[in-house]
């Protein structure tokens, strides 16, 4: 299948989250603690995940603005030129501080490892806010990197302030285990469709076995749990119950942003009134297209 491009300006969708430096290194596999590796730099790029979700929703059509914060210096003035390149909205300026930077390790077989510096983009204010209506949008995105630290209590009192349908799209990151347990919980009574990987749901919910995992998440926030499975496809909970969508398995070039590329593609399946099947098979189709290519953006 291929995933057709969105024709629904009334939906309005709020992609909330970071835009960092990426820095690509290839090498054939990590090395153990005290051992040396040979390492090729590829490429340095602009990322993170609120940027690539946005791309792959600008790219089916989608109405929406990408609410990222942009520092004072080199990274956030390329950042800032990426952006204005890509015919992206510039919603928040904040000269306290520069923009993160993030290290790319990709072995051979495209796994990816990040190491990342932290900047702006962890250090949400309240007075952000004042640029957008958060009540005007219909989906929300959230990236876990934007819930972690004290930047969650900030984030969720603005998101109390949406309109009472509106879904969150939270997708909790690898770092999942470091979240506040209590702001998850208020998070997910805000009719939050919860957005993971296999290690990310295990870390939500303490258990690997992932439909007694989904099934908890479930039971918590009343929505549907999506959960990507790589190169198995996507495992997902509905009000019809569990499904799968599966794709033909392929050989990655890299697996950067190929969570991003779902979630964008699942998004912009809601967007476009399709089912949850319907939506995973779109994201599914998004993340195929990523992992074909260097790094987390499409040509």
């Amino acid at each position: 299948m291929n995933a057709q491009t969105v024709d629904n300006p009334r939906k309005k969708v709020l992609v909330m989250g970071s835009a960092i430096l990426d820095v690509i290194l290839t090498i054939p596999s990590l090395p153990k603690s005290g051992e040396d590796v040979f390492a090729k730099q590829e490429e340095s790029f602009v990322g993170g995940c609120a940027y690539n979700v946005a791309n792959i929703l600008k790219r089916c059509g989608v109405n929406y603005d990408l609410m990222v914060p942009i520092g004072n210096g080199p990274n956030g003035k390329r950042i800032q030129e990426q952006l204005i390149e890509d015919n992206h909205s510039l919603i928040i300026k904040d000269n306290h501080e520069d923009n993160g930077w993030c290290l790319s390790i990709v072995e051979e077989g495209g796994e990816r490892t990040f190491i990342t510096m932290t900047g702006i983009e962890n250090d949400w204010k309240p007075e952000w806010f004042e640029h957008i209506d958060i009540f005007a949008y219909d989906y929300i995105y959230l990236s876990g990197y934007t819930f972690e630290g004290h930047s969650a209590s900030v984030v969720l009192e603005e998101l109390k302030g949406k309109k009472k349908d509106a879904k969150i799209i939270f997708d909790p990151s690898p770092r999942a285990r470091h979240l506040n347990k209590d702001f998850l919980q208020n998070l997910f009574q805000l009719n939050t469709i919860v957005h993971c990987n296999v290690s990310e749901l295990a870390a939500l919910t303490g258990t690997t076995e992932m439909k007694e995992g989904v099934s908890r998440l479930n039971s918590i926030t009343s929505e549907p749990v999506i959960v990507t499975m790589g190169g198995d496809g996507t495992l997902y909970y509905a009000e019809e119950g569990f499904g799968e969508c599966k794709e033909a398995p392929i050989i990655p070039v890299d697996t950067i942003g190929a969570g991003d590329a779902h979630m964008g593609g699942f998004i912009a399946g809601l967007v476009a009134g399709k089912s949850i099947r319907e939506a995973c098979c779109w994201g599914n189709v998004m993340a195929r297209k990523i992992v074909q290519v260097r790094g987390g953006k499409l040509p």
